[in-house]
């Protein structure tokens, strides 16, 4: 009885590998180089990722600085008002100095409508 061995391992492999670079022997070189090339890699990708945070920290205390104006002039603006609403500031003004007082004055009951039909 005979039998047959298919042996498809390293033979294998190594003539996919002929066949494309034929001339290049992967030996201790060829992984040192490799493994160098993906740590860079690597570090290249961290520094962008981190890149990306910091750069995104540099427009949120940029955003936090436009925040911090716009509640400083929210509180001058309302400090204007204030000083608008005023009783001194409403006395001062020119429609109420050109306003007339009444001749007389006419009260009307509280129970009744102020306006009917």
């Amino acid at each position: 009885m005979s039998q047959l061995v298919l042996n498809r391992g390293n033979v294998y492999r190594k003539s996919i590998f002929n066949n494309i670079l034929p001339k290049i022997e992967f030996g201790p070189f060829f992984l040192m180089a490799s493994l160098i090339l993906f740590v860079a890699l690597i570090t290249i990708s961290t520094l962008m990722f981190s890149t990306r945070q910091v750069t995104k920290g540099y427009a949120l205390s940029k955003l936090e600085a436009t925040h911090r104006t716009l509640v400083k002039e929210s509180e001058v603006r309302a400090m204007e008002i204030s000083t608008v609403r005023s009783l001194n500031h409403i006395q001062q003004s020119s429609k109420v100095k050109s306003m007339v007082r009444p001749r007389s004055i006419a009260y009307m009951n509280t129970d009744t409508a102020i306006a009917k039909r």
